[in-house]
């Protein structure tokens, strides 16, 4: 007797690969996947290294040239003849070269005039100093020496320029050819503009009309200037005895007013007997003879 079954065949179950197995090819794959895609860190080191070497040979093939350059004959100075001195009146051209430090072998690329100038006017007597290249082997250095109105009592001997600064003492071997100018004390000095402008423009401008003065009492022959800040100023000249007062101001009628006298006073002998000539006085002038007083 036949019969039906209602079981389906079934296909045989595969059998599940072994766990290291799997584990194994997936790591493999991995590190394949990991070689493929990754960055290559050898090669952007090579890279790297050549690179510094290479920047490192040109600086210095570049600092080589650049001392080549420096030390090249065709802009270095042959004499002390090719540099050309310009405004000395006191200081001597040796001494200029020295503080400068320029000689043969000076190079004009190397040089740094700005430098130059700096070390040329740290000297008392340069005002100021202008060194300029003449390409391709010259040089022009121009010196503003100061130029000293008087020499002022101070404590010592200093000179003192048009705006009142006291610049320099006077040292052994300095010209002393200039008034002494006293009476005002270091302090007045002290500032970084020098003395006070009206005292000083006072003082220049009657200096200033002394030059043109007759003798004895002209720039040449005047020893002294003091100065009195409420007085004014007071004169005392080689040849003549006697101070004479100019006060504050009106100097140029003053001492003409005395030059009219000078021929009278000379002739009366009331010069040589003078201890004081007072020309602070309008239309007069007045002697105090030694030992007594009499108004003239």
């Amino acid at each position: 007797m036949a019969w039906s079954s209602n079981l389906k065949p079934q296909r045989p179950a595969k059998r599940p690969a072994a766990k290291g197995t799997f584990q194994r090819r997936g790591r493999k794959n991995n590190r394949r996947r990991s070689q493929k895609k990754g960055p290559k860190y050898w090669l952007w080191g090579i890279f790297l290294t050549f690179g510094f070497i290479g920047l490192a040979g040109l600086g210095l093939g570049l600092a080589l040239l650049y001392h080549q350059v420096l030390t090249w004959d065709l802009f270095s100075l042959k004499d002390t003849k090719n540099i050309n001195i310009v405004g000395l009146k006191r200081l001597q051209p040796d001494l200029v070269l020295e503080l400068a430090k320029l000689g043969p072998g000076a190079n004009l690329l190397a040089l740094k005039p700005t430098r130059v100038e700096q070390a040329l006017e740290t000297h008392p007597w340069i005002a100021r100093a202008t060194l300029t290249r003449k390409w391709p082997q010259r040089l022009e250095l121009r010196i503003q020496e100061r130029d000293p109105m008087a020499l002022v009592q101070a404590g010592e001997l200093y000179y003192v320029d048009q705006k009142g600064k006291l610049f320099k003492p006077l040292s052994p071997g300095d010209p002393h050819d200039f008034p002494v100018i006293t009476g005002l004390p270091r302090e007045f000095f002290s500032s970084g503009e020098g003395a006070l402008p009206e005292t000083m423009a006072r003082i220049s401008a009657l200096m200033n009309l002394l030059k043109a003065a007759q003798p004895p009492l002209n720039l040449e022959n005047v020893s002294e200037i003091h100065v009195d800040r409420e007085r004014g100023l007071t004169l005392y000249a080689n040849g003549l005895g006697a101070g004479v007062d100019l006060g504050m101001d009106k100097y140029q009628e003053k001492l003409t007013r005395l030059a009219q006298a000078w021929p009278v006073l000379t002739q009366k002998g009331f010069l040589s007997r003078a201890g004081r000539i007072n020309l602070d006085y309008p239309q007069k002038v007045l002697l105090s003879l030694k030992g007594m007083e009499e108004n003239q």
